[in-house]
């Protein structure tokens, strides 16, 4: 057997008396043997690892999961008829942060460096925390557990002080390493279950699994599994913020590591720069479980705030829009004109002025044929009627809309004839 010392789950319940106080799960090693718990305190005195499960929030002990290796029989194994599945009432969706981490499942937040993963990951902590929107989206308010292994604790405490920490906010911040072992997630278990936590952060995940080689799948599978564990047994929310791969990839394949952790995980947010575009623009890019999520939307990054755009076709649309309308004036242009000063092709020009029409922010003037062609300007506030003469046309008229007069009472005319 294996000793691991633990914190009680019982801990705020022990009196002053008794010399010992310890407590230790012992971890099967050999075929035969149980997982057992044993707390010296007289408090605890009796108590079994079933009752552990169950302070935990484990409803049924025996599906607290059997070592790969044997070392117990699975009575875990509980199979369903299917009429057994459909007799059940279906389980609602209950979200942390909605559309994108549901409660009880084990999420990545993967992004390359300084890219803002980290400011993602506490603007979304006090969202939580504060039972605020976060991208738009409600969030279940709760306690919110950091585990920060990397940060600096001044680094972490001036973050969550930027985004407006309060002394009654549920945030919870353990700064320094973490060792990836039983009695650590035995210790975070205990934590989240007595303080209502309902999001846990990692930060990171590289610090905390002690993989030497991060491609063996074998060996992210040990250091992962436990967590989706925690996850399911507790009902919390585990994000694991995580770096990026240097050749990047697609569908996933810029996650770091080996490809059991893409697979472990409920969903994957993938935070990268927007090529091309404004540098603080972000894309978030999501691959999981849920039809809910947006595959993908623009964000826009400060250095303590993001905020959602929209998806990437209608972020482009508004900015080809911006383009047009900078490009018009109250002097009539025609489409071409006004495509090759905004940038773009006549096609998507004619679309937007569309738009911009039926929004009723540009008046359109001209018939619209090859001599007379439509032109757009913008509407003023007493809406008059658009020139027929636009920029980057000549002057025209047609012979059956030109006036005449007879050449014996011909005389020079000051006054321009109006078209109709």
């Amino acid at each position: 057997m294996r000793r691991h010392a633990v914190i009680c789950p019982w801990a705020n319940e022990h009196s002053t008396e008794g010399n010992d106080t310890s407590t230790v799960i012992f971890e099967p090693t050999q075929e035969g043997e149980r997982w057992a718990f044993k707390c010296l305190h007289t408090h605890c005195a009796g108590r079994s690892i079933q009752d552990v499960l169950q302070k935990l929030g484990i409803p049924d002990p025996d599906s607290f999961p059997a070592l790969k290796n044997g070392g117990r029989e699975a009575r875990n194994f509980l199979p369903l008829t299917a009429a057994q599945l459909l007799a059940e009432r279906p389980d609602q969706m209950i979200w942390t942060v909605e559309p994108y981490l549901p409660e009880g499942t084990l999420a990545l937040l993967v992004a390359y460096m300084k890219v803002g993963k980290s400011t993602f990951a506490y603007h979304l902590a006090l969202a939580v925390a504060k039972g605020e929107p976060f991208l738009n989206g409600a969030t279940k308010q709760g306690g919110v557990l950091i585990l920060a292994v990397e940060e600096h604790r001044r680094d972490a405490k001036l973050r969550l002080g930027k985004f407006g920490l309060l002394p009654s906010d549920p945030i919870h911040l353990h700064v320094g390493p973490l060792d990836n072992t039983p009695a650590t997630l035995a210790a975070v278990r205990t934590y989240i279950v007595q303080h209502g936590i309902v999001l846990l952060i990692l930060d990171t995940l590289s610090r905390f699994w002690n993989i030497e080689a991060e491609n063996d799948n074998a060996a992210v599978d040990r250091a992962i599994a436990p967590l989706l564990q925690l996850a399911r047994d507790t009902g919390v929310t585990v994000l694991l913020v995580h770096h990026e791969r240097k050749a990047g990839g697609e569908e996933g394949r810029s996650i770091r590591g080996g490809s059991a952790l893409f697979g472990l995980v409920d969903q994957a947010l993938i935070l990268e720069r927007r090529p091309g575009g404004n540098t603080s623009q972000r894309i978030l890019r999501a691959f999981g479980r849920y039809g809910e999520t947006p595959s993908e939307v623009v964000l826009d990054y400060h250095p303590y705030e993001y905020r959602l755009l929209g998806a990437i076709a209608d972020v482009d649309r508004e900015a080809q829009v911006s383009r047009v309308w900078t490009v018009l004036s109250d002097e009539p242009q025609t489409i071409p004109a006004i495509a090759e000063v905004a940038g773009l092709t006549e096609k998507q020009a004619r679309g937007l002025l569309k738009l911009l029409e039926e929004q009723g922010r540009v008046l359109r003037g001209g018939g619209g044929v090859k001599n007379d062609p439509y032109s757009y300007r913008r509407a003023a506030s007493d809406s008059f009627p658009a020139d027929p003469h636009p920029k980057g046309k000549e002057k025209h008229r047609t012979r059956a809309k030109q006036r005449t007069k007879p050449t014996t009472a011909a005389r020079p005319s000051t006054t321009r004839r109006s078209r109709s």
